[in-house]
């Protein structure tokens, strides 16, 4: 009885508020109400507004639960609402997401049994608000799943008029209208109209009912073109009605634009192997071949017949597929293109708050002040507190001192965790580094995942380190689709409910009133070897299966003691920080180094969202990126002249830079310095780069300061003077210990009393000290008693045909088979034998120098790191067909 009164209380408000600015003429309740219960009641939805005006004028009579978006949930004064009505929760399905479509699921069953409750229910068939005053259903399958799980409830389709113009519609300027900043703007219209003075709309609420065996049969397509003929049945398209805002100016019009469209792309940047593998994906989802009419950018997805959940299903299989993500749904053919192929526009980052540019304290150079990461971190947040640490769209910006607060509460935490060994799994973010920070000083050892290499190669290494427990982020998995068999999940989002608001309180007024106390408390609490493993990261796999590398406390801290002079950074850099922590150089020279060498860092956790990324530069200020040439190339493509202009360094690695990222980096980062530098995994990563004050073009660099370097010749093993080629060996202080878990020969050997490590690459040293690259030993072939390099004949397609923002477009792989060689040249575009054997024939290759076969493909195959993964070119040559 008291809920009953509440919603009776509830209802007289609604009513009393719509009619001040609403005045509504209801058209054919009697016949409706004549008909059984339940009824299944679906409105047109012209505007946000009409919902509050079919829920106040039917309500009194139908008593029906309202199926609502989630966000009606947040708000304080909607969410009490909401309760009180029963209403039942839709998820917000903007963005792709597999826990949006679990829950859309979730909400249609809920409403089946309310119905076989015999309760009614309402729900707007369409999802979304009109877009240019023709109600569109498209391919929605709610109401179908609904009618099929109960035949016998009587539908009441409900056709509202008059709101199409209304500000909250798309009419007064074709564009999604703003929905809190329209409540706001009706308060003050009523408050300047005297309230009772406010100018009422009129509108039209029309009710027809449709017991079974009077409409078509539970299916999609006959379903959904019924209701969409019927609410635009006497006017289509229903012509914009103004109506003024203040009772004193009287009557007059308003110029209404032309109806907005969905956005495509420009169809002349999209490689036509790309279309057809779109067209085929939504073939298998229509269940039918499209049509050529259909085939075309501006084709949206209503219109193939898609409702927003298949949309959502199709928008995830282009990502997993294709590797890009987006930030909102596509709502068309051309905007799946523009997916594909990374040519999605997310939208400016949120601008760099003030804090942001607060000057550092204290001296310039980046030293790490400790023998371990911990250690050095801690060290630092005793000697610059207040110094901004870190930013993302997320967390904001983080001073030290609150950095640390959160890496401690967590902490806390990971301390319940009874391996020593944990999984992380997060992309580049403050919450990412903060985790890391806090699993060390929960005494844990850090294994990062990387989730690029698939579920297989993750569960391996999990077993392979004892990782029972691993640290991500709900959000993440979701959309990433990320599975780990043989361990689980601990989720950020589930930890921060734990953390009260008393807990962080009474930590900060510890580091503000005791902060030397509470650190050397913290640095007595750790283990203070530098020998023992830091972290574990785990091999790219372009050649084999990943490896699980344990690097010390000792190789990362080297490693940028060495590397840092050489680039000249020091405190005043801020550094765009994007590859993930699995990346080598993610973890140490963009993940660790400024945390404990004092440089401002902002996150971005999509490598390949490039428009994000280069709005994050002009935004932030950003003076250095370390990177892939395939992800500063992305960022390339969508620079404009001014955009770059604050990059004064830029560090790739992993694979060679093409001459026309040098030539068009001139153009578009002109105060930038390209130092391009060879690192490895098991060197912690750095291991040469091109000095900032004396860069070479064609090489990888020196070795880094405490690193030394020697050829080897791979036949007989001697060491070879400079100037030839041979395989790289490295001695010093960045160097692992050795893989975890492997039985087979040792990476190392012993030459002239020393330890080096075996690279696998073959390089030379100049006698001026720079190392040029020649690829990997394994990218080589031998044929007529010869070593052939694959990379040298991929080089003359590769400037020809350089990468786009998509990746690159040619790739060569060769595999020795039983019958003999097979060495082919992948390419995304079309080319013969003759066509790509003309072009090597210029470049002066003979004879054994040749290619046997070139293969079209819809895209190069790369690995997170950005590297081309050679393993599943080389299957394709062993497996054809």
């Amino acid at each position: 009885m008291l809920f009953r009164t509440l919603q009776w209380a509830a209802w007289l408000a609604g009513r009393c508020l719509m009619a001040l600015r609403y005045r509504v003429t209801l058209v054919g309740e009697e016949r409706v109400l004549s008909l059984p219960e339940p009824y299944l009641i679906l409105p047109n939805h012209p505007a946000y507004c009409d919902p509050p005006n079919v829920l106040a004028r039917l309500w009194p009579k139908f008593k029906m639960r309202p199926m609502l978006l989630e966000t009606n949930f947040q708000a304080p004064l909607l969410k009490q609402f909401a309760w009180i009505m029963r209403a039942i929760k839709v998820p917000n399905i903007d963005g792709a997401s597999v826990s949006a479509r679990q829950e859309a699921e979730k909400s249609v069953a809920a409403a089946v049994e309310a119905l076989k409750a015999g309760e009614n229910v309402i729900l707007w068939p369409s999802g979304r608000i009109m877009r240019d005053g023709v109600e569109r259903i498209g391919g929605t399958r709610a109401v179908v799943d609904i009618l099929n799980a109960m035949p016998h409830v009587t539908v009441v389709l409900v056709r509202t008029r008059g709101l199409w113009g209304s500000m909250y519609s798309w009419a007064p300027k074709a564009e999604k209208p703003p929905f809190i900043k329209g409540m706001f703007l009706a308060i003050l219209l009523l408050a300047a109209n005297l309230v009772v003075l406010a100018p009422r709309r009129k509108i039209t609420v029309k009710l027809e009912a449709f017991p079974a065996g009077t409409r078509p049969e539970p299916t999609r397509e006959a379903t959904n073109r019924w209701m969409e003929k019927w609410f635009n049945a006497d006017v289509c398209p229903e012509p914009p009605t103004f109506v003024p805002h203040h009772f004193l100016f009287g009557p007059r019009t308003w110029v209404f634009p032309p109806p907005g469209r969905a956005a495509g792309c420009d169809a002349s940047q999209i490689k036509p192997a790309t279309k057809q593998v779109i067209a085929e994906m939504l073939a298998d989802k229509l269940k039918r071949p499209l049509v050529p009419e259909e085939n075309a950018p501006d084709v949206t997805f209503l219109q193939l017949g898609l409702d927003s959940l298949d949309a959502m299903e199709v928008s995830l299989d282009v990502e997993r597929r294709f590797g890009f993500s987006g930030s909102t749904m596509p709502l068309s053919v051309g905007q799946l293109w523009a997916l594909a192929e990374g040519l999605v526009d997310t939208g400016p980052p949120k601008p760099a708050p003030p804090a942001w540019f607060t000057p550092h304290t204290g001296g310039d150079a980046p030293d790490p002040l400790g023998k371990t990461v911990p250690e050095a971190i801690l060290n630092r947040v005793l000697r610059n507190p207040h110094d901004i640490a870190c930013a993302d769209d997320s967390s904001g910006v983080l001073t030290y001192e609150r950095f640390l607060l959160g890496a401690m509460i967590l902490a806390e935490r990971f301390k319940t965790i009874a391996e020593p060994n944990v999984g992380l799994l997060i992309p580049a973010s403050t919450a990412g580094t903060l985790s890391l920070l806090g699993l060390h000083l929960a005494g844990k050892l850090p294994v990062i995942l990387n989730w690029t290499t698939g579920p297989g190669n993750m569960s391996h290494g999990v077993q392979l380190t004892g990782v029972k427990k691993v640290i991500t982020s709900r959000r993440f998995v979701d959309r990433a689709q990320v599975e780990v068999p043989g361990a689980e999940f601990i989720y950020l989002e589930d930890l921060r409910l734990t953390i009260g608001k008393f807990e962080k309180l009474r930590r900060l007024l510890m580091l503000k009133l005791a902060r030397g106390h509470v650190i050397r408390q913290a640095l007595a609490g750790l283990n203070h070897d530098p020998d023992r493993p830091a972290v574990v990261l785990f091999t790219s796999g372009s050649e084999k299966a990943p490896k699980a590398v344990p690097l010390t406390h000792t190789n990362v801290i080297e490693n940028m003691h060495g590397a840092a002079p050489v680039l000249g950074i020091d405190r005043r850099t801020i550094v765009l920080v994007f590859l993930p922590l699995f990346h080598s150089f993610g973890h140490t020279v963009t993940g660790v180094f400024p945390l404990f060498g004092g440089i401002k860092v902002v996150y971005h956790p999509d490598p390949t969202d490039a428009s994000g990324l280069v709005r994050k530069v002009a935004a932030y200020k950003v003076t250095g990126i370390a990177t892939t040439p395939t992800f500063f190339n992305y960022m390339l493509d969508r620079a404009k002249p001014g955009d770059l202009d604050s990059i004064t360094i830029v560090v790739v690695g992993a694979e060679k830079c093409p001459e026309s990222i040098f030539a068009r980096a001139k153009l578009l980062a002109p105060n930038a310095v390209i130092a391009e530098g060879y690192g490895i995994t098991e060197c912690s990563p750095v291991v040469s780069v091109n000095p900032a004050i004396a860069s070479k073009h064609g090489t990888i660099g020196k070795p880094i300061l405490g690193v030394e370097l020697c050829v080897t010749d791979p036949e007989t093993g001697d060491k070879l003077p400079a100037g030839q080629r041979g395989i790289l060996l490295v001695h010093g202080p960045t160097v692992f210990p050795g893989y975890i878990g492997e039985t087979g020969e040792p990476p190392f050997r012993e030459l002239d009393g020393k330890k080096w490590y075996i690279t696998g690459d073959l390089a030379e040293i100049g006698v001026d000290g720079y190392v040029r690259f020649h690829g990997r030993l394994k990218r080589f072939i031998k044929a007529g008693g010869e070593m052939i390099s694959l990379p040298a004949l991929e080089e003359p397609f590769a400037k020809l045909y350089p990468p786009t923002d998509v990746g690159p477009r040619v790739a060569v792989e060769g595999v020795e088979l039983l019958e003999g060689r097979r060495i082919v040249l992948f390419t995304t575009f079309p080319i013969t034998l003759k066509e790509a054997s003309a072009i090597l024939i210029k470049e002066g290759f003979r004879g054994i120098l040749r290619l046997d076969g070139v293969q079209q493909i819809p895209a190069i195959p790369i690995l997170g790191t950005g590297k081309t993964d050679y393993k599943v070119l080389r299957k394709l040559i062993e497996t054809p067909g």
